[in-house]
Formats: C-alpha cells, structure tokens, sequence
C-alpha cells in the first residue's frame, strides 16, 4: 500500500508524478511498440492498439492507427483492413496512410474499398497505395526493375516508362476500381486513375480509357490516358491517337506521336509525314524544336518505306538530332541498296551517336560484322542508351549472333547484354545468362538473374 502522504507529494511533484506513471506502464508484460513522438519516448502492447482500432472514442483510434503504421506492424495489417471502413474520415485517413506504410499486399482489399471514399484525398491516398503494392521494391536494380524498354526517350519525366513487371498478377477488382476513378468527379484523380492503369499494365480497363479519351475534356486526364495506353500497348488502339498528332496542348501532342511511333503504327505514318512537313516550313523561330524532332523519331520507329526520301533528305541536316534519327529510320527500313552510301557517310561522321545509328543501319542491310560496333557502344556512356535500343530491337535470327557477343569482357559491356537478353525475354539466353550469372563484377550477377526471372515470366518456364 501507498501511504497517502506519499500520494500527496508525487500529486505535488508533477514531474515525478508522470516520470512514476511512466515507469509502472513499461513494467506492465506484453509491451513492444516504441511510443517516438513521446518525450521521453515509451512502449505499449501491440495488442492494445488493435483494440483501440475499435474503441469508441474516434481519437483514440486515429492515434492507433497512426503508431501502427509508424511502426510498420505488418501483424496489424488485417486488423487495420477490416477497420477501414470507419466512420470517422480522419480515422479512415490514417489507416489508408498506415496500411501505405506498411508495404504489405494484404492491405489491397482496403485500398479497393476505399478508392470510392467520400474524401478525395483518401482517395487519392488508395489509388497510390494499390500502385505501390504492385511496383517491385528490390534495392539497387528499382529502376531496371520497373521501366518500359524505351532508351530514346530524351523527354522521359518520373513516371514516363514506369510499369510492373512483365507476369506481375493483378487482383482484377484492382482494375475495376481504378476504371471506376475514371468517371471520378476529381480531375487529378481521373488523372491518377489513368496513370495507376497504365502502370498496372491493365489491358481489361481499355474500354473504359478510350471513353476516356474520346468524352474527357481535361488535358491532364488525355495526357495520362495516352500514357496508360502504350503502356498497356494494344496496338488496336493506334487509331484512336492519330487525331491527337497536332493537338493544340504540345504535351499531349508529344505524348500521342511518341506513343505512336512505339507501336510502329504504320497507319500513322501518312499524318505524321503531313505535320513534320508542316512544322518543318515554318520559319526556324517558330518551330517547336522537341515537336519537330519526335515526328521524325516516330517515323523512324514505324520504318516505313514510304519515309524513306525524307530519311535520305535528313541524313544532310546540320541538326544532330534529326541525322540521327534520319539513320535510324533507314536502318529500321533495312534497304540494302543503301549500303554504300551509308558506308561513305560513316567515314565522315563525328558524332559518336550517329556512328552507332549508321552500324545499326549497316548490321540491318546485311552487314554483319558491325555488330561489335553497336555492342561496344554499351561501354561508352554518350552512346549507351541507342546502343541498348538498336540490340533490343534484334530481329530473331540475330539472336543467335548477340549471345557471341558475351567474348567482351568489360563490365559495362555484360551488365548491358544480361539487361538486354532479359528485356527480350528469349528462351535461348538461359543457358547464356546462367554462364554470365558466374561473373560477380558490378551489378552482372544481379542482372543476370533479373533476366533469368523475366524470360521465366514470359515463357511461364
């Protein structure tokens, strides 16, 4: 027994008196979460916090929900999913931000539920949640992890070329309650929705982007929409892109020519042909420079011969950018009848990025050997992006000839090639990569084995 004097010296002694409480809880068995926003900090049962997920004062359970989280309780997940349906929006809030934090797929059924909350932050907050469950979360190798094989990509931003990996299974309520979000009253949540579509790779939701597209009458929302489309990349959808070619927001424009060279969209290539025209009569201080050079890049990627004039015609521009991609589209329409020329420009050229585009064009129309020209141009760091392009580009019975190409043994070299192999995903490589998987310089191990789980994933071996 406390004596009541005692008692009324510690009721004086207010310091003390918290310092006593504070000593008599962490004596108390079962406590393991550290209190850090407490000074001095203190621990409480987990359990405890569970409860309070259901206790009836709305404060307590916000404050639950919030050390849960903070504390990254992955034990709490499903507690915190089946309250996440509270009433109090605050509470809500905090378990969405809880559930985020705690990186845990079990949180997706509350990410689902809640993408249709009242609030549009928690919303919001759902719609990223579901995106950061799906993205890979490997350290070091996150950016290979995640991106759509698109090296030329000069105008690329945070979210240009992200996506899950190739076999990555998606709960299909995910992408129906993402397609919902596409009618959200919000504009940056249709915005968002539209993203987290494209980044899911979420081929079931087209229906519902190409309304989106053709109804929606907020650029930022066409923007994403477009984005969401190459992604998911069905090339059925090349001709809903099309009048969006010289669409007045340049953002969008760009988008939809970059998306519709990816595709090799040949339909396209009439249109495009018309607005690089266009833009290149206009008078050089009105020409949208980046619009200019993406029409001819779009075209280089479709190759189509009725281009090829106007490649010819461009491999003598002063402008870098354009004679690079003017090579690039005589490489990718492969006449063979263009060989000498070609050769007479390469011992002219200065640029190192052309060179490698004139060794593509060459290695196309038959010769070989150029080969090793493109392959060495992954070691050097001006070069290595069109490099990467041009091999994963190989048609397959070059296939055969880029496996050889392992003889190099620079360390850029191989950690290119087993990033390569993988993003081309054929079976053949295995044996290949298995071999190079040996080499422990670098990241080459690392990749090597990146590639192995991807050709599995592809070919379901």
């Amino acid at each position: 027994m406390i004596s009541s004097s005692l008692l009324e010296g510690i009721r004086r002694n207010s310091a003390l008196f918290c310092f006593g409480l504070m000593l008599a809880f962490c004596l108390l068995p079962g406590y393991k979460v550290l209190l850090a926003q407490q000074n001095p900090p203190r621990q409480v049962p987990v359990e405890s916090l569970i409860y309070d997920l259901q206790n009836p004062d709305p404060v307590r359970r916000k404050e639950a929900a919030i050390l849960l989280g903070n504390n990254k309780l992955q034990r709490a997940t499903p507690d915190l999913v089946a309250a996440a349906n509270d009433k109090d929006p605050a509470v809500r809030r905090e378990i969405v931000i809880a559930l985020h934090k705690m990186a845990d797929i079990r949180a997706l059924p509350a990410f689902i539920e809640l993408t249709a909350d009242p609030e549009k932050d928690i919303r919001d907050k759902c719609i990223q949640g579901i995106v950061s469950l799906y993205l890979p979360k490997e350290g070091g190798l996150g950016v290979t992890l995640n991106k759509v094989a698109n090296f030329l990509n000069p105008w690329s931003d945070e979210w240009e070329d992200t996506i899950v990996e190739a076999g990555t299974e998606i709960d299909p309520k995910t992408v129906t309650a993402l397609q919902e979000r596409l009618k959200d009253s919000d504009e940056a949540i249709r915005a968002r929705a539209a993203r987290a579509l494209g980044i899911l790779r979420g081929k079931v939701a087209l229906p519902g982007l190409i309304e989106t597209l053709r109804q929606d009458n907020s650029n930022p929302v066409r923007f994403e929409t477009i984005r969401a489309l190459r992604k998911i990349s069905d090339l059925s959808t090349g001709k809903e892109l099309i009048p969006y070619i010289s669409f007045s927001d340049s953002r969008i424009r760009n988008e939809a020519v970059f998306t519709l060279g990816r595709f090799r969209y040949r339909e396209a290539a009439s249109e495009l042909m018309r607005a690089y025209e266009t833009e290149s009569a206009l008078p050089p201080k009105k020409q949208d420079k980046n619009y200019h050079a993406m029409l001819l890049d779009a075209l280089a990627f479709i190759g189509d011969a009725s281009s090829e004039d106007l490649f010819t015609k461009e491999t003598k521009s002063q402008n870098e950018v354009i004679r690079l991609h003017a090579y690039e589209g005589l490489a990718r329409i492969g006449n063979p009848k263009m060989v000498t020329d070609l050769s007479r420009d390469r011992l002219n050229e200065k640029d190192p990025k052309i060179r490698i585009a004139q060794a593509y064009a060459l290695f196309l129309m038959g010769r070989r050997e150029y080969l090793d020209e493109i392959v060495k141009a992954l070691d050097n760091r001006k070069t290595n992006n069109e490099a990467r392009q041009y091999l994963v580009e190989l048609r397959p019975e070059d296939l055969s000839d880029l496996y050889s190409e392992t003889k190099f043994k620079e360390v850029s070299i191989r950690e290119g090639l087993a990033e390569i192999m993988g993003i081309i995903g054929d079976n053949k490589a295995v044996p290949v990569l298995q071999e190079m998987s040996n080499d422990h310089r670098g990241q080459i191990t690392a990749l090597c084995n990146q590639a192995l789980r991807r050709i599995a994933a592809r070919t379901g071996s």
